[in-house]
């Protein structure tokens, strides 16, 4: 009796051991949920805030790391030397004979780039209210990403704790249109320029680095080009 009970014993273990297990469905790590995100480690890939637009800087961020650049900040012994910020800034320190409120009432609205009537040197060209000869949008701003001249996308240290890196951005509203109030003669361009600033910033592909100088190539100024021509 012994003997066939251990055998019926031993043909139950077989049979459980050769039993199949579902099949394991494997984790997705979140950074790979979506084609987007599984290349956000690539510093060149835009972030969020810039997908889809043709845009080298970004003001606002939902992604913006704040914790971890709290976290850089502490436990950087050199970021006082490396800081620096004039964090009120306007017209009236940056644009000779322009006040900050002259700046900012200034309206481009009715500007077409070109006349509106049958005759190039039709009256509308010439009109409107004050305001630069190149329509512009000016903003005194904090950057919270921007790509460096490298083309790799980087977080500026801003408004983090009380720590601020402001700059005044001015961007063409109507690159290559003819600049108001000139002839069209003389075949004038709205020409947009740039600066290099230098910022405090933070690598979120590769955190370990902390917190660093790194150069950016900011819009700065709208200016009317008048071209030579043979």
């Amino acid at each position: 009796m012994a003997l066939i009970l251990s055998v019926i014993l031993a043909c139950a273990g077989v049979a459980l051991g050769t039993a199949r297990l579902p099949p394991r469905t494997p984790s997705q790590a979140s950074y790979g949920a979506q084609p987007h995100n599984a290349g956000y480690c690539d510093p060149t890939t835009p972030p969020t805030c810039a997908y889809g637009a043709d845009v080298s800087f970004c003001i606002e961020d939902p992604e913006y790391p704040e914790y971890e650049i709290k976290g850089a900040i502490t436990a950087d012994k050199l970021f006082d030397k490396k800081y620096a910020d004039v964090a009120d800034q306007s017209a009236d320190d940056l644009v000779e004979h322009v006040t900050k409120y002259q700046e900012e009432a200034f309206d481009y609205s009715y500007y077409t780039g070109h006349s509106k009537g049958y005759s190039p040197y039709d009256v509308t060209h010439w009109t409107g209210p004050e305001g630069y000869i190149c329509p512009s949008d000016v903003a005194y701003a904090r950057p919270r990403r921007a790509r460096n001249v490298e083309g790799k996308w980087r977080v500026i240290v801003n408004d983090v704790h009380y720590y601020t890196q402001t700059a005044r951005l001015e961007t063409c509203l109507f690159p290559q249109s003819a600049c108001r109030a000139l002839a069209p003669c003389f075949k004038s361009k709205c020409t947009q320029k740039y600066v290099y600033h230098r910022l405090l910033s933070f690598d979120p592909c590769d955190p370990y680095k902390g917190l660093f100088i790194d150069i950016y190539k900011l819009p700065s100024a709208c200016s009317c080009h008048i071209p030579t021509y043979a």
